[in-house]
């Protein structure tokens, strides 16, 4: 225990890297780290046992003879750490079901829920991250997306949840004096918030679709703030810092009190259809299964912001 208490696992893993690319340089970009790190490190090492490592030859380094009888068991060793972190990955796998989301919509509908999830999942733990390309649902450990998109890679199944209506809405003060706040020219002129899409979800309706969709044109439609979250975004709209295309769903908590308020009303609003996304085979398929018809069930109960099935 003593020897792996003190095992220098930095200062050998720049010595790998170094030995493999054969420079300095070329390991610390492998790393991520500078050259002199990299250097400091090595000598770090020779110091420490006491023999020379590595020697320079012009713009590149080699080993000692002593530190090339080593590396084949370094090598070993990090690929055995490798395997069992994998293997540790795995069990904590095991143990939990994994649920990708979009963290407005997590935070808002799903979190709230998941008590009602419980005989469902039995033992297991839930965990909820944030949205993953749905094809790299296996490789990111995910067990359930809730993604706008279906299925679509090869693998996956996928159940409807339920249909947003996207809506336009800003701060009250920032339509008080119009004389028609629910005509779509109430936008000709208002600074724009723009969610960006992330992960894969690129249906999201932006402004550029919901001028489209009412016949209109119009100049910097692409122009002010970007977000990566609609609640942050909608923070930013309480502020009266622009107006805002989003679901309904997460924009109720603030649309009920009049924080926000809906306008350009008589354009009829774009809709988003969430759905559920699983893989087909897999130690947990049955259960992903399951979970998303308890899901889809909860959400037939009603819920304000979408729409009936």
């Amino acid at each position: 225990m003593t020897m792996l208490r003190e095992l220098p696992l930095s200062a050998l893993r720049a010595l790998l890297a170094a030995a493999r690319a054969g420079s300095l340089t070329r390991a610390a970009d492998e790393l991520g780290v500078t050259p002199g790190a990299i250097g400091h490190q090595i000598r770090q090492l020779e110091e420490r046992l006491g023999i020379k490592l590595v020697r320079r030859e012009g713009n590149g380094i080699v080993l000692t003879r002593a530190a090339e009888a080593a590396l084949p068991d370094i090598d070993r060793g990090f690929d055995a750490l490798a395997s069992g972190m994998r293997r540790l990955r795995f069990e904590r796998r095991a143990e939990t079901f994994t649920i990708s989301a979009d963290p407005s919509f997590a935070s808002l509908w799903l979190a709230p829920r998941l008590s009602r999830m419980r005989t469902v999942l039995g033992k297991l733990d839930v965990r909820i991250v944030a949205s993953v390309a749905l094809d790299a649902m296996p490789e990111e450990g995910v067990d359930l997306a809730i993604s706008y998109r279906k299925g679509g890679a090869s693998g996956l199944a996928w159940l409807d949840l339920f249909t947003e209506r996207v809506i336009p809405a800003c701060a009250p003060a920032l339509v008080r004096g119009h004389i028609r706040p629910d005509a779509a020219e109430v936008l000709e002129s208002m600074p724009l918030l723009h969610i960006d899409p992330t992960m894969g979800d690129d249906v999201y309706p932006a402004w550029r679709d919901w001028f489209t969709a009412a016949g209109r044109q119009r100049k910097g439609i692409d122009q002010g703030p970007r977000f990566g979250l609609t609640i942050v975004a909608a923070q930013a709209a309480i502020a009266g810092i622009g107006a805002l295309l989003a679901s309904e769903l997460v924009l109720r908590r603030h649309l009920d009190p009049g924080h926000l308020v809906e306008i350009a009303r008589d354009v009829p609003a774009l809709t988003i259809r969430r759905r559920l996304v699983w893989p087909e085979h897999g130690v947990k398929a049955r259960r992903a299964a399951a979970v998303a018809a308890e899901l889809a069930a909860i959400a037939d109960i009603g819920i304000d912001g979408a729409l009936p099935q």
